[in-house]
């Protein structure tokens, strides 16, 4: 019996393992197909200048301020660490516009997630070339079905990963595609598209 419960024990902990997600390496914005947002910040820092719970403590009483001005539980702190001079912190948005919310009132962050039509509705203008996942040239009419097609927009220079394959990015070379659903914006812009299925 108590081998029976080991063997368990080891598989329920190989399990949990495979299941973890990879934290990014450095500051990123991640969105998932329920439209949720990680925000992930990578910092160095150095321990005369921050204690970890005193920062968790004042970093949950924001998100708890936040969260009783929205009615609701929009903001949650998913990962707070810091080993070898880094300190990586990740907050999970319940959707795009609370990160706009949230960072807007300090850097005037820009974030929208949405289909290609609701960007539209939004006031984004979708018009013109993109650069496709090959390397040419596009456009939203060269797309197929691209009623269904998804976008992300930011103005802020950050690695961005999506949950389906990049079909476009802006053309501007701001935005480079890194792998089928991870890109980088390279820069502040004004407006840095990434269209994915």
């Amino acid at each position: 019996m108590k081998k029976l419960m080991s063997l368990c024990l080891l598989m329920l902990c190989l399990f949990l393992t495979g299941c973890s997600e990879e934290i990014p390496e450095e500051n990123t914005i991640a969105v998932d197909k329920k439209g949720v947002v990680t925000y992930t910040v990578v910092e160095e820092f150095g321990k005369e200048f921050y204690d970890t719970e005193e920062l968790r403590e004042d970093i949950e009483e924001e998100i708890g301020n936040y969260n009783r001005n929205q009615g609701s539980d929009a903001l949650t702190l998913k990962t707070l660490e810091a080993e070898e001079g880094t300190i990586v912190m990740q907050l999970e948005f319940a959707e795009a516009r609370h990160y706009e919310k949230y960072y807007g009132d300090y850097s005037n962050a820009v974030l929208f997630v949405g289909t290609i039509e609701e960007a539209g509705e939004a006031g984004y203008d979708l018009d013109g070339e993109f650069l496709s996942a090959d390397g040419s040239l596009t456009d939203i009419t060269q797309l197929s079905n691209p009623g269904s097609l998804k976008v992300l927009i930011t103005n802020e220079a950050i690695s961005v990963q999506v949950p389906e394959d990049i079909l476009c990015v802006s053309p501007s070379g701001s935005v480079v595609i890194l792998e089928k659903k991870k890109a980088v914006v390279k820069e502040e812009t004004k407006q840095a598209c990434i269209i994915y299925k």
